[in-house]
């Protein structure tokens, strides 16, 4: 059932009140005022004394708008009352819905929405009035829970379009973005889909994991992972967008949902709570400036808008989401930001983990041909078939999954728990992270095997997926990456620094030559044991060397690569007399190491 059914059902007994509300008063009954709903639109019935018997009379018929149904009152998260509203826009006669939100109604602003849903409607003050008292006090009562996010809800899965899958426990009515409706349409069958696109993908990691995703969408909240996604990246022509367009085809036309990466704030968090519990793809990280794309990822993956303060006080309801986002690139977020000069933070490098598109097998995405000539075919026979057939297998995997999900939150921690204990003890929390990411992915991929959709055999999901985990953990590590880019700073600071930027020791010790650095960073000195030392000015340390991160979990980081050698009171900078100043210690960070020392075999 969806929102349209819930309406359908109610413009039965909309249309019997409000045709009551039209009826000409009983003989013997003087007439009130009163709204009349007819097929050529809403009119206001007033009255008036006739002057001479002081019996109430009629008034002509006065137009306040196109026929409109109020099917009822609804509330949404935040405790704010709408009404929800239908009514065939002129011109075109789609089918038209609106939660309006009563606070507005009357509003130059609530009419403004209105025309620009089609609905003709009075342009003079009185005739608005009655139709703003009117849409306050008319028509059905029943209460809807109106929700301006996708998503599960009520027991129900409400796509971006506002088409719910399922049937909601209660009357519900979305009042999100609409802007994408057109991408969620269905074509062809969950089986032709089957077998178009899912059995040519079969042993193509790459395409496999795409699906993967998109699948495992719905199923974040069952496990309460956080958003995130996969970025596949690689030159033109590899099969990255082929690939990331299987994906988007369990929901819809995968051209139609493509979305930029240099989008604003507004549009991204708009269209993120749409797809809330769904998958987000964006096209070519390139297209965007590195600023853009760095606000964009935390905006993204952090699931909630930007705090707004209401025109009455107070803060407006936030927008929240959670979405599984499928990206494409020529190179991989690290990259990119690095070529735009800003440096990627750990956290984007885990929420949207970065794996080469090219499989390494000399044909791009792919690994196997399953019966074409060569990958181009491939690719050119999925690019037609996804615009064929697409939409139907998402509703159908929904629907699947809606009533078993407590057995489907028991697989999903299973898979978890069987990769992340696969892992070598060292490997740190952000690699668990990503882990029980791809794990939900891989598993999602199974349990669509096992209902059908795939036409792939038990085991094949998991396989493909752990496959491009271990090619992500071939770039990434095992270890903390915000561990490994303090280290890398450090390494590249005293790579361009350490010979240039410091007085030599034994030269401060001369009478007759006073020091003169430019910029300078502190002082270098050959100790006895013929070992180099490094003693940095706190301040350039702060500001340079663990720039962009804690000055305290850079130095423990950087004390047990064994490059810090700490104070012996523990503190992370010591006391020392330099030849220059003899008679006040000053304190600095004391480098014994310009790169991280390798542990003893």
């Amino acid at each position: 059932m969806n929102a349209r059914t819930d309406l359908q059902r109610l413009k039965l007994a909309t249309a019997k009140k409000d045709a009551g509300a039209g009826k000409q008063p009983n003989p013997g009954e003087p007439p009130s005022p009163r709204t009349d709903v007819r097929k050529e639109g809403i009119f206001y019935i007033g009255t008036k004394l006739d002057p001479e018997t002081g019996v109430p009379t009629e008034l002509p018929p006065l137009w306040l708008c196109d026929r409109l149904e109020i099917a009822g009152r609804g509330i949404d998260e935040s405790g704010e009352h709408y009404r929800i509203l239908r009514w065939h826009s002129r011109g075109n006669h789609q089918e038209q819905q609106l939660a309006l939100n009563l606070g507005m109604v009357g509003e130059r602003q609530s009419w403004a929405i209105l025309r620009a849903g089609g609905l003709a409607m009075a342009s003079s003050r009185r005739p608005l009035e009655h139709l703003a008292a009117w849409l306050q006090t008319g028509g059905e009562d029943l209460m809807h829970t109106v929700s301006h996010r996708g998503g599960w809800n009520l027991g129900a899965y409400v796509l971006p379009s506002g088409e719910i899958i399922g049937k909601p426990s209660g009357p519900l009515f979305y009042n999100g973005d609409r802007s994408h409706a057109p991408a969620y349409r269905t074509r062809g069958t969950a089986e032709s889909w089957r077998d178009n696109v899912a059995r040519p993908c079969h042993g193509n990691t790459r395409p496999m994991l795409a699906i993967g995703a998109a699948l495992a969408a719905p199923l974040l909240n069952l496990v309460g992972l956080e958003s995130g996604g996969f970025h596949l990246f690689g030159p033109s022509g590899c099969g990255k967008t082929t690939s990331a367009n299987v994906g988007a085809s369990i929901w819809g036309m995968p051209r139609e949902q493509v979305l930029n990466w240099d989008a604003t704030a507004l549009a991204l968090a708009n269209a993120a709570a749409a797809r809330n519990d769904g998958l987000m793809l964006l096209d070519e990280i390139g297209q965007g400036n590195p600023e853009a794309v760095s606000t964009a990822a935390y905006r993204l993956f952090n699931g909630t808008g930007k705090m707004q303060g209401a025109r009455d006080g107070g803060n407006r309801e936030m927008l929240r989401w959670r979405i599984l986002v499928i990206s494409t690139g020529e190179i991989d977020l690290a990259g990119f930001m690095q070529g735009g000069g800003r440096r990627t933070r750990a956290g984007q490098e885990v929420r949207l983990a970065s794996l080469p598109a090219d499989a390494g097998l000399g044909m791009g995405a792919f690994e196997r041909l399953n019966g074409f000539a060569d990958a181009n075919r491939l690719a050119k026979a999925l690019d037609k078939a996804v615009s064929e057939n697409h939409g139907a297998v998402g509703r159908a995997f929904v629907a699947h999954v809606a009533d078993k999900a407590s057995s489907v939150t028991q697989r999903l921690q299973a898979a978890i728990s069987n990769l992340t204990d696969s892992l070598p003890p060292e490997a740190g929390g952000q690699v668990r992270r990503v882990a029980a990411r791809f794990a939900v992915t891989g598993e999602a991929l199974e349990i669509a095997t096992e209902a059908g959709m795939t036409g792939w055999k038990s085991g094949d999901g998991h396989h493909a997926i752990r496959r491009c985990f271990q090619a992500w953990l071939e770039r990434y590590g095992i270890g903390n990456r915000e561990d490994e880019q303090i280290l890398e700073q450090a390494e590249g600071w005293f790579g361009a620094h350490a010979w240039s930027r410091f007085i030599d020791w034994e030269e401060a010790r001369k009478p007759d030559k006073e020091p003169n650095m430019r910029d300078c960073a502190g002082y270098r000195r050959r100790e006895g044991d013929g070992l180099l030392t490094w003693f940095v000015f706190p301040q350039v340390f702060v500001d340079e060397i663990a720039g962009g991160f804690d000055r305290s979990a850079a130095a423990d980081i950087l004390s047990k690569a064994g490059m810090l050698q700490k104070g012996n009171d523990g503190k992370a900078t010591s006391q020392h007399k330099t030849p220059d100043m003899p008679t006040q210690p000053r304190r600095f960070y004391r480098f014994v190491s310009v790169s991280r020392l390798e542990p003893e075999i």
